[in-house]
């Protein structure tokens, strides 16, 4: 009986496990891009609001990334979406016009040993706004709802040379700005 009562306690710890991801409003596998048939995770959102001086417009930046970007050491294989706009609030509806984005991966955390700290090292750029034969010739971003700690968005890109990135991302963002 006791041996009965183990088994039961473990296969529900697992379910318990399982189910835990997807409740905490990260799907892992449906937020992030497909391209060239590949499925890129983008589990992590941070919204950065670059308006803090006055109320014009200065611009709001999202950074979607597979890896929670304020807090990773000696990580790698990092990929990232990135994108600037102009407006004061990230605000539900279409994004018209989108002045900086790139999309990368590969890139990775490394250890400097001279100040004990991580370095950030970039990828490769996969799309990248001020790299010729990486910009864009369509940029839709639409922004489907968003509350006070949760946004729900799709987004598609479309390079030069017409090779199409598209994904989404719902669920928990930081606001907070972070760097890389």
């Amino acid at each position: 009986m006791r041996n009965i009562l183990k088994v039961a306690s473990l296969l529900a710890f697992s379910l318990f496990i399982s189910c835990s991801e997807e409740e905490s409003g990260r799907d892992l596998g449906q937020n992030g891009f497909s391209h060239n048939e590949t499925f890129y995770v983008l589990n992590n959102a941070f919204v950065t609001d670059e308006d803090i001086l006055d109320s014009l417009p200065a611009g709001i930046s999202v950074t979607l990334s597979n890896v929670n970007l304020a807090d990773s050491s000696a990580v790698s294989n990092v990929s990232k979406l990135y994108f600037k706009y102009s407006d004061i609030n990230l605000t539900a509806g279409t994004i018209a016009t989108i002045s900086d984005y790139y999309i990368e991966v590969g890139g990775k955390f490394e250890f400097n040993a001279l100040d004990s700290t991580y370095v950030y090292t970039n990828g490769t750029y996969l799309l990248n706004s001020s790299q010729s034969g990486l910009t864009a010739t369509e940029k839709n971003v639409t922004i489907n709802s968003v509350t006070e700690n949760n946004v729900d968005m799709t987004f598609s890109f479309t390079r030069t040379d017409g090779q199409i990135f598209s994904g989404k991302y719902s669920g928990i963002f930081s606001d907070s700005n972070v760097n890389p």
